[in-house]
């Protein structure tokens, strides 16, 4: 059997359980599986039609059953621009790096920007400003005189108005246009920030140093080792300040389980490819030495599908959740320039029904996946049915999945340390066919697809 395997367990158990999301009991529905291993593109393929890792877990949302469906989420980094919010939240956060506290950081903030306004108001609202009010005090004085009747302007008509005040008047508007015409001009040249640029904004003293390192999630890796009880402290105060969680629940072992233990293989490219290699990693945020944000993502041919975060509480201030997600996005860029396939970030899942699940949705652009045929399309175009139904399918009819087409015969199994063809398998286990077992590897066919069907291998019991 080859290193670069995928091997998983079907669960065809498929009952309700409470929903995390809006609280029901009983009304969330999901197909599961456990992954022994898992090469890179088998999960890619996994996660382009619903599949999402949770430790060694993978699941798929039943999404017309579920009470919250859960829609895969991806953004194309190419084209992302961060919008005001993130320009605003990046100042303020590179202000407290550089500066200090986030007080000071805000004050020294405020303060150039009233300089900059302020200086832009005066090149060009100024004269504009100055010279209506000079023309309202003239034609007031103006109004106060008295005229007799039949005699002089009719007043019925606009009175005139002196030359010099029309002199001014054009000179301020002429002087407004070319002002206007030539801070847009010069924008054009300088060009609009990138997500990039604002991330560079740091001095070469700053006041807090931040420093992002990346360490392969794995027990066996002496980088990850060496930070492992300072990244457990910081999951233990989130898990217990954030979520409310009891000390047990976010212990070490639960710790393990859930965000360090991953299926997948590690994998390298012969030729190119990205230098750290493609699999699952911690990327750690350090202040000043110390350790407060941890983002886990998983690295694979054609995106960083971001897993989880967790943060020192007493960093909220930073916003964390938001700032690693442009971190992650620039992240994803700088891996294209080494892996040029490598395009999209991934968010997990899109939840139109739970409104603190929504902000997925500002990363633009951005795209949700159809839960029918598997094709991705723009967000804005989904949000409209999403109104209507939680549930809605964003293909036009008529075009159906392409790789729904399953051959029963074809699905690929582990059985007694062999691998084999399911048709090889039900012949050597029942003698004929097991109708019972064939509806659930038909089952599990459908929901992983044609490709992955005839590549990864399910395991079969003795």
């Amino acid at each position: 059997m080859a290193d670069q395997t995928s091997i998983v367990e079907y669960y065809a158990e498929h009952e309700g359980y409470k929903c995390g999301y809006c609280g029901q009991s009983n009304s969330n529905y999901s197909h599961g599986m456990w992954a022994h291993t898992m090469t890179v593109h088998d999960y890619q393929d996994l996660i382009d039609r619903g599949w999402r890792r949770s430790g060694q877990y993978v699941y798929k949302p039943t999404m017309d059953r579920t009470c919250c469906p859960h829609y895969t989420i991806r953004c194309e980094v190419l084209n992302f621009k961060p919008n005001k919010s993130h320009k605003k939240l990046l100042k303020k956060n590179n202000n407290y790096f550089n500066f200090g506290t986030s007080k000071d950081a805000a004050a020294r903030n405020n303060a150039k920007e009233d300089e900059v306004d302020g200086a832009m108001a005066s090149k060009i609202d100024g004269p504009s400003n100055c010279g209506e009010e000079r023309l309202e005090m003239s034609v007031s004085k103006k109004s106060k005189s008295t005229f007799n009747p039949g005699v002089g302007a009719d007043s019925s008509k606009p009175q005139c108005r002196k030359a010099k005040l029309v002199r001014q008047e054009l000179k301020k508007k002429k002087i407004s246009t070319e002002t206007s015409k030539e801070f847009v001009a010069k924008k054009e040249i300088i060009g609009e920030k990138s997500l990039e640029d604002f991330l560079a904004e740091i001095i070469d003293n700053p006041a807090h140093k931040l420093e992002i390192k990346l360490v392969p999630s794995s027990m066996k890796d002496r980088r990850f080792l060496a930070t492992f009880h300072e990244s457990h402290a910081v999951f233990k105060k989130y898990q217990m300040n954030v979520h409310n969680e009891s000390e047990s629940d976010c212990d070490l072992h639960a710790y393990i389980n859930f965000l360090v233990t991953s299926p997948l293989q590690p994998f390298y490219k012969n030729e190119g490819g990205v230098e750290s290699g493609y699999g699952s990693f911690h990327q750690q945020y350090w202040l000043d030495g110390k350790l407060i944000i941890v983002g886990v993502i998983d690295i694979l041919p054609k995106c960083i599908s971001s897993v989880y975060l967790f943060y020192d509480p007493d960093q909220a201030f930073l916003s964390p959740g938001t700032f690693s997600a442009l971190r992650e996005l620039a992240f994803t860029r700088a891996l294209n320039k080494q892996d040029p396939e490598l395009i999209y970030y991934y968010l997990g899942f899109y939840i139109h029904s739970c409104p603190k699940m929504t902000y997925k949705g500002q990363y633009v652009p951005s795209y949700l996946l159809c839960p029918e045929v598997y094709t991705w399309h723009p967000i804005e175009e989904c949000k409209p049915l999403l109104h209507i139904n939680k549930y809605s399918r964003f293909e036009k009819p008529g075009k159906e999945d392409p790789n729904g087409s399953i051959d029963v015969d074809k699905v690929m199994v582990l059985y007694e340390r062999q691998m084999m063809p399911y048709s090889v398998y039900k012949a050597l286990k029942f003698k004929g066919t097991a109708v019972r077992d064939k509806m659930e590897v038909k089952q599990y066919a459908s929901l992983v697809g044609k490709t992955c069907s005839q590549k990864i291998l399910l395991y079969r019991s003795s």
